[in-house]
């Protein structure tokens, strides 16, 4: 039976953790390592000063750690600290609200934390689902999620994740890749089509508004495709959950002939 990781950025409290353990222990063992508190767009950030704390949490049934860090401290210290032997996967999220598109998969913790299970020699993947905008400001605002259509999303792309994760745990990531980079696009049913998809080279504008003498961080963003092939976002947009391999290596770009440095 493979062993599964659970970790996120949205933190402990987030009402993706308990129908993604119940769905993912069909499929193997399960341990989880989430911030204490919400620790969205903080892409791959690691604290580099001060103490980071890593709290049992005994309401999930499972072996589980609230860490006072980034989501990329939570996988390594549960990679090499919290308990006794490497996972097989790391599932990061569900996070609430998508991570379509590059403007948001380099920002993003779910992926972020991706990333760091990669680099510690351990596959990943990271989920993440989109929402009305009503229920992502349910969230952000109130910290919960309600309604029967958030529920909906909830449970649908919990099971969905764990039958994703059943059949990647029998036939790992293509070779090349070491993270996969899934988007839900709300409620899905067994049958919503994946669609292999790149993701979508876009650019966003101001991320804060003035507040007073200061700015806080709005989303305000004006995001703008910067070229028009079909993409993860597109995918999305279309009902279909998008899915996107990534490569570590994938980050550098040979220099052309002729290029040169003076």
């Amino acid at each position: 039976m493979p062993t599964f990781l659970i970790t996120n950025d949205d933190g402990v409290d987030s009402p993706f953790l308990p129908p993604m353990v119940a769905a993912l222990r069909r499929a193997g063992a399960v341990r989880m390592c989430v911030p204490a508190a919400e620790q969205s767009w903080k892409a791959k950030a690691m604290t580099r000063w001060g103490r980071i704390e890593a709290r049992a949490v005994d309401r999930f049934g499972v072996p589980a750690f609230a860490v006072t860090g980034t989501p990329s401290d939570c996988v390594n210290l549960a990679l090499h600290h919290l308990f006794p032997a490497a996972p097989d996967w790391v599932v990061s999220g569900i996070n609430i609200g998508w991570n379509a598109g590059a403007a948001f998969a380099v920002n993003s913790g779910t992926v972020g934390a991706a990333i760091e299970a990669a680099l510690c020699g351990v596959p990943a993947v990271a989920f993440s689902a989109f929402m009305e905008p009503g229920l992502f400001n349910e969230w952000s605002t109130q910290r919960r999620l309600d309604s029967t259509q958030a529920a909906a999303v909830v449970s649908s792309t919990s099971e969905r994740m764990a039958a994703m994760m059943a059949g990647l745990a029998a036939s790992g990531l293509p070779p090349g890749a070491q993270v996969l980079n899934v988007n839900f696009p709300g409620p899905v049913t067994p049958r919503t089509p994946v669609r292999w998809a790149p993701l979508q080279d876009n650019r966003y504008g101001s991320l804060f508004v003035r507040e007073g003498d200061g700015f806080v961080h709005r989303l305000q963003h004006n995001l703008r495709a910067a070229g028009s092939a079909p993409s993860d976002r597109d995918a999305v947009q279309s009902g279909e959950i998008s899915a996107t391999l990534l490569s570590l290596a994938g980050w550098s770009l040979p220099a052309p002939p002729g290029f040169t440095l003076r």
